[in-house]
Parts: C-alpha cells; structure tokens; sequence
C-alpha cells in the first residue's frame, strides 16, 4: 500500500527492437496495416493517396492517433511528416502533429509533445509544444516565418537520449531540410501513440492534407503492468484514475475496484473519461478521510495485469487563512510574467480545481480560475505564471513541478489587492502589496519578488520581504528565501535572531523580535539604539499590537542607509487605556558577510 503524492513513474524493465511506423495510404486506407483511430469518419484517403480531412462543416476538432509501440527514450528517435494547408492558418484553423503521446484520445488528458502550425497574421512559425494533461507549454519556435499562406511542407524530428529536439523543416513540401528550431526538455518520456489533429471553421473542413508519415526508434517490449499514475478526488462523490499507459476495457469492470476498510460501498459505475477513468460511488466523501482503494485485473495492452492498493486523501474545502499567499512577482524582468504563489497553512489538504486568483476593482474583480485538479497537502506550496518557460528561465531557484500555467489578472508594477478565493467564492487570503515593502537598498525592484517572511502576521511591513539576490531575486515553488520559523521563548519580548546580516542573501537579513502579552488592546513603540545611545530608527510608533506578536527591523536607519556593523540595543515600550507601562529591552548584532 502507498500514498499517491506525487507523480509515480513507470520504469520497464525490458529489451529494446528497433521499429518503424511507415504510412503513406498508398493502399487507400487508414484502417490497415497500421490501423488509425478516432475520428475516422472525418478523414479520407484521396484519390492522390493522401490523407484529407473530410469533417462535417462546422467548426470543431478531428484527430487521428496510431499506436506506436513504446518508444525507447533512452535512444535516438526521429519523425517525419508532411502536411499541406490550402488556407491561411490561423488560431480558428490550425493544426498538431503528436509526436508523442501517452493517450491515444488526443482530444483527452495526455502528456507528451507536438508541432503547431496556426496563429493570427501572416507570419505564422513552426512551435515545438509539450503538454501536460490539459496545459500546454510553448517550448521553442522557429527562425522563419514562412507557415502563414496556404503553406506546404515537411518535416524531420530528431530526439536524441539527453532530450535535445531538433527540428528540420522543408517549406516547400520537399526534402531538402533546414535547420528550424531547438530545444531541451525530458518531461515525458514515455509515449506509444502518435498522430495528427486539426482544428477548423466550417469552410477549411476538408482543406488539410497529410503523407508520408515516419516514426524510427527503438522500441521497448513492456513486461510490467501499468502503474497508477494519479488518483484524486474530482467530486464528493467521484474518484478519477489515471494509469501510466492505455489499459484494456477491463477497466470498466466495476468489480476490478474495490474499496477496503470502514469505508463508502464500491462504486455503482465506471467511465473512461477524457483523462482517466471515473468511479462513482452513491455515497458522498468527507473531508480528510483515507480511501483504500484495492485495485485488480487490470490489464495493459501487453496483457500484463496489475494487482494493487492505493490509499487517497478526499481534499477538503479551504476556509479563511488556511491557504495563504506566500510569493508574489508583479514587476517581472522584460518580457517575463507575473506569478503568484500559494502555501497550505493547514492541516488539511485541498484540491484547488475552480479556486480563483483577483484583484481589486471597486470590488473583487478579474476572477481567474484554476481549471485543473492540483491537491495541495499541509506546507505545500502551489505557483501561478502565465509563461511557465519563462518563469522557470528567469528564476534558477524553482520548482516547476509545483507550477500550473494559467491566466492571471494584469498586477500593476507599483500597488494593488490580490485575492485567493475558494471554488464557493469565499476569500482565503488576501494581500495589498506596494514596491515601498521592497528593501529599501534595492534601487530597481524589477525582476524582484516579494516573499512571506512571517505566515501569521497581517502587518504586511514585517510580514513580507524582497526576495535575496543569492538565490536570483525569486523562488518560485521553492520555500522562501526570507522564510523564518519562530522558536519558542517563556520571555516576553525577545530577538528570534540575534545576529543578522542586512546584505539581502538569503540568510538572516532582517532582525525579528517576538512579543507575548498578558492582556489586550496595548500599544507600543520601539526604537533602535547604538552602542553610545544614539537614536539610529523608529521602528513602531503607536502601533495597536495583538497579544502576541511580531516586529522587524531591516538594518536600514532613519536616513534610509545601512546601520553601521554592530550591537544595537531594541527599546520595547507598551501602553494600556489604563496607564500601564511595560518597558522591555534586548540586543541584537548586525554583522556583514565575509
């Protein structure tokens, strides 16, 4: 039995043949030798023995996908096609090759890569795209911009075994190919499908024409059963599975899943859909409650049959302050993206589908919503960009497999509200930034995230802090650089560190003090002293404090410059409405990095 946390990988154990998948319907067919599925009554094969979408005239989708084998990625692989588009492509009327795919449903969740050809205006490019279930993430495009008016070619893929692409194209439907695009990416490295789909108007659903089609790699004989590669909890009452490769129709056998323990009946029904297969059950999950899922007789298209017992946390729904907003980049690098990040201060663990990122427009406004199953479990962090490939350039400090790509309201560069709210639109967090919470001695803040220092504090001036230069200005899905974790103390008013470095490298840049008082509604000054009782800051001024609480200081005097290296003396006085008077003193050593 295992908890499914995170992606499982499936590792064959296996011998790898050399293949070939060689299609050019020069025997009229699409249905032989090798047998294609999907929308097969929205293809032809015509009388030039080229394979021509015939779909019916409206605007949709139509897809073909051919088994493969299961390519070898551990050795070279190549692929070849030719297309022929008699229209000017565009975002309405486009077209994918897969090159690699882990579902033959290439309408459904998959993962794997494809070339696009297809954008407004005339100067359309070759892309190179990778995608993840239902994103999909721009990897590379190429040197000309020739795809844009009725265009005809072909082209060549090369994958060797440290996942560089290469891309070669003949723009005149011709070999002799040129150099076009590049890129590296190991994501996916398993694929047994490859194919073709075309998105279209009503007018161009019988204008797009594919030949020759080549695929030549290696490919391994699978002697293991799948494994399961996802399972969550889409609904209150449904579970999804995703295995790790396409299944036989024994999956839908509802007596091949079985839940085990104090737990709900087995389910009533099973469907394969789009990105998995669906139990339903009759009975409704609870929030936090641990399924035993045993799973049997599931066969994979190798015949190899899987026997196990999974356990799924059914996610709860998140209410006020359990998930916070821990990250924020609104001022990104030229040409960069925003991103917005978020961390479980509960417990609990949530699934995030339909939960929203806003803004503040007379009101909440801007709603984004989050259009993909994700589970966040306690201290786990989740990050938001609009340009995943861009994030993970201009940032060497993330985590990309906590990122979901997505839309996000526009952040302006000096000030504004951002919102989480749930899938009930209930807000979590909110938090009202200003480039004035950067550090004071960063003279741009472009390119610069703001990062939660303290996860309990509302007073966003100790609470948030630039992100340190060490560590390339931002961490998106990572833990935050200025994260601090307080340490218990019977004391009153304390110095959580009592030596810190203002030099913006990560490692204790800022000064903490901690306080713990006995009654409410008290306010409080503080000040910073020098070793000759010189004033160097005012660091609170008749500020209303909680019963216990938090305050910093950055190192920065009253002039705003660096305090001199040294031990500095913190004056903590404390007022009631009734005249009480509590005065708390402590050090703390500001030093400078060697």
């Amino acid at each position: 039995m295992r908890l499914l946390g995170s992606l499982i990988i499936l590792i064959l154990i296996s011998f790898p043949h050399f293949g070939q998948l060689s299609e050019d319907f020069s025997d009229g067919d699409f249905n032989n030798n090798p047998q294609w599925g999907g929308d097969t009554s929205e293809f032809i094969v015509n009388t030039d023995f080229k394979l021509q979408l015939n779909a019916p005239s409206v605007t949709d989708t139509s897809y073909l996908s051919v088994e493969t084998g299961t390519l070898d990625f551990s050795s070279n692989i190549s692929w070849e096609f030719y297309v022929k588009m008699d229209f000017s492509p565009s975002n309405n009327n486009n077209f994918r090759y897969y090159l690699a795919s882990n579902n033959n449903n290439l309408e459904g969740y998959l993962n794997g890569y494809y070339i696009r050809v297809g954008e407004n205006g005339s100067l359309d490019k070759l892309k190179l795209y990778r995608q993840d279930g239902i994103s999909t993430t721009l990897l590379a495009s190429s040197l000309h911009e020739s795809f844009g008016i009725n265009p005809e070619f072909r082209v060549r893929v090369n994958r060797d075994i440290n996942g560089n692409w290469e891309i070669l194209c003949d723009s005149t439907g011709g070999t002799n190919f040129i150099y076009e695009l590049g890129a590296t990416d190991v994501t996916h490295t398993f694929s047994n499908f490859s194919g073709l789909w075309s998105k279209h108007t009503s007018s161009n659903n019988d204008n797009i024409y594919f030949d020759d089609i080549n695929v030549i790699g290696n490919i391994i004989i699978d002697s293991l059963p799948a494994s399961v590669q996802n399972a969550s909890v889409i609904s209150p009452n449904t579970l999804e599975i995703q295995f790790s490769e396409p299944i036989d129709n024994n999956a839908l056998n509802i007596n091949n899943f079985n839940l085990i323990g104090n737990n709900p009946p087995n389910p009533t029904s099973v469907y394969n859909s789009s990105s998995g297969y669906e139990l339903i059950f009759q009975q409704k999950f609870k929030g936090n409650q641990v399924l035993n899922l045993s799973i049997q007789n599931i066969t994979d298209l190798a015949g190899n049959s899987l026997f196990d017992t999974i356990q799924i946390i059914v996610p709860d729904t998140a209410q006020y302050e359990e998930i916070l907003i821990n990250e924020i980049l609104f001022d990104p690098f030229a040409g960069g993206s925003d991103y917005v990040e978020i961390i479980n201060n509960s417990n609990s663990s949530f699934d995030i589908f339909k939960y929203y990122i806003a803004d503040y427009d007379n009101g909440i406004s801007n709603l984004k919503q989050i259009n993909q199953h994700f589970i966040i479990n306690p201290n786990e962090l989740i990050l938001f960009t609009e340009d995943s490939i861009s994030t993970i350039n201009d940032y060497p400090s993330n985590n990309s497999s906590r990122f979901i790509q997505m839309d996000l309201p526009s952040f302006p560069n000096d000030s504004a509200t951002v919102f989480l709210l749930n899938a009930d639109s209930i807000i979590l967090d909110q938090f009202s930034y200003s480039d004035d919470l950067h550090f004071e001695l960063i003279n741009d803040p472009e390119g610069v995230s703001l990062e939660r220092v303290l996860l309990n504090s509302i007073n966003p001036n100790i609470a948030w802090h630039s992100a340190a230069e060490n560590v390339g200005w931002g961490t998106p899905g990572n833990s935050n650089s200025q994260y601090y974790l307080s340490e218990q103390s019977d004391v009153n008013f304390y110095a959580e560190n009592e030596v810190f470095s203002p030099d913006n490298d990560g490692f204790e840049d800022i000064a903490i003090f901690s306080y713990k008082l006995d009654q409410i509604g008290m306010v409080g000054n503080a000040f910073v002293y020098d070793n000759r009782g010189r004033l160097i800051k005012s660091i609170l001024t008749n500020e209303l404090l909680n019963t216990e609480g938090k305050f910093t200081w950055d190192g920065i005097n009253q002039y705003g410059q660096k305090a001199a290296i040294g031990i500095y003396l913190i004056y903590f006085e404390c007022f009631s409405v009734n005249g009480e008077v509590l005065n708390f003193k402590c050090t703390t050593t500001l030093k400078s990095r060697f």
